[in-house]
């Protein structure tokens, strides 16, 4: 194209123009820019868990030998564990005492269906609203399957964690958080106890500290007995034999013979 001298000065405005967009379209995408996406950024810090404050620690950490295969796992699993007839024979009651102490003058409630006992208590501050803390036992419903059983899925989750007194009673715990809700649910050999309320007066700390002691009376009272599908006690028979594919009266001639 071929510039008149009327053109000049608007031709250089054009460029002038094209050359500060294309620079500016240039710091865009430098690559050590720290707008751009590709630019390596500063590690950010992972959040700590919120069971970290109830002395928790990840079941990562505190597992021993890997869990058998899914085979044995059905192999080694113990019976559900009867409901309780009341939230009264759980004992509950007293072990929340300090924790429903923190409620506006709470009203107690028991619910049993056939599969779990729901007891709860509601109270009403007129500052907070309506206060709510319920605890759940539902005994075929939790994940783990025997006694130091970890979960598959308790091995990736970040909400599966473990305590002291979890890990004595042979199970795992789970943070529970949402909008309006939180709790802790403690999943034991043949028995899961779920927590939640919605007050923040209510330490988790001491939610997990009355169900964990509740959870640990009803284990002595019920111990974790083997169901009636399951072969010989000893995990490395139980091994042999789903890798075999035989069954507990091959696996007992076998040792006969």
């Amino acid at each position: 194209m071929r510039l008149v001298s009327r053109d000049v000065p608007r031709a250089r405005w054009a460029l002038s123009a094209l050359a500060v967009a294309a620079l500016a379209a240039g710091c865009a995408s430098d690559p050590g820019s720290a707008d751009s996406p590709e630019s390596p950024s500063a590690p950010q810090a992972t959040p700590t868990p919120g069971w970290a404050d109830v002395g928790g620690r990840p079941v990562t950490e505190a597992m021993g030998t890997p869990s058998p295969v899914e085979e044995d796992v059905e192999a080694l699993a113990v019976d559900p564990m009867p409901l309780p007839v009341s939230c009264a024979a759980t004992g509950i009651e007293e072990e929340m005492a300090g924790v429903t102490a923190q409620l506006a003058e709470p009203e107690f409630t028991e619910v049993r269906t056939d599969t779990r006992l729901e007891c709860s208590w509601a109270g009403f501050d007129p500052s907070e609203g309506s206060e709510v803390v319920m605890v759940t036992f539902a005994p075929e419903q939790s994940l783990v399957a025997y006694p130091g059983h970890v979960p598959v899925k308790a091995q990736r989750d970040p909400a599966f964690f473990v305590t002291d007194e979890v890990a004595a009673l042979g199970g795992v715990a789970e943070w529970d958080t949402g909008e309006m809700f939180s709790g802790v649910k403690l999943h034991l050999p043949g028995l899961l106890v779920s927590t939640t309320t919605n007050t923040p007066r209510v330490e988790a700390a001491d939610l997990l500290a009355a169900v964990a002691a509740t959870a640990d009376g009803l284990v002595a009272e019920h111990p974790p007995t083997p169901a009636p599908s399951a072969g010989p006690s000893d995990p490395a028979v139980q091994a042999d034999e789903g890798a075999a594919g035989g069954g507990a009266g091959d696996a007992a001639g076998t040792e006969r013979g």
